[in-house]
């Protein structure tokens, strides 16, 4: 049985994960638009390797938020339509699934900010 407080825990957790997974998708888009100012005009093979490389992966990553803001809604649906089921494992799931995406995304873009600089 869970109790109200920890169901509005959960549901208040599963929205502050869905605004920093919004905000994870303005910095992917940003770095993606940074990308693409870094790669005007310029025609070494290996560089354009380089941008078809990020750009790969920061669709990648739009997909995975994308997949994880639905998954969350998807987990906040069943809570409200099921308020006294026990939600924790599928919760603490979805919160490494979060962490892990968080953790993926900041190390995305210190390699792509260093490799910005290697090619500045």
């Amino acid at each position: 049985m869970v109790t109200v407080a920890e169901h509005k825990a959960l549901l208040a957790e599963c929205d502050q994960w869905r605004e920093h997974l919004r905000l994870a998708k303005d910095d992917i888009i940003h770095l993606r638009n940074e990308l693409y100012v870094a790669a005007a005009g310029k025609t070494d093979h290996d560089f354009l390797k380089e941008v078809e490389h990020y750009h790969n992966q920061f669709h990648i990553q739009l997909i995975n938020i994308h997949d994880l803001k639905h998954a969350i809604k998807h987990h906040v649906a069943e809570a409200e339509h099921h308020p006294n089921f026990g939600h924790r494992i599928p919760h603490h799931n979805l919160e490494l699934q979060y962490k892990k995406l968080l953790e993926d995304i900041e190390q995305l873009k210190t390699d792509f900010h260093r490799f910005l600089g290697e090619a500045g």
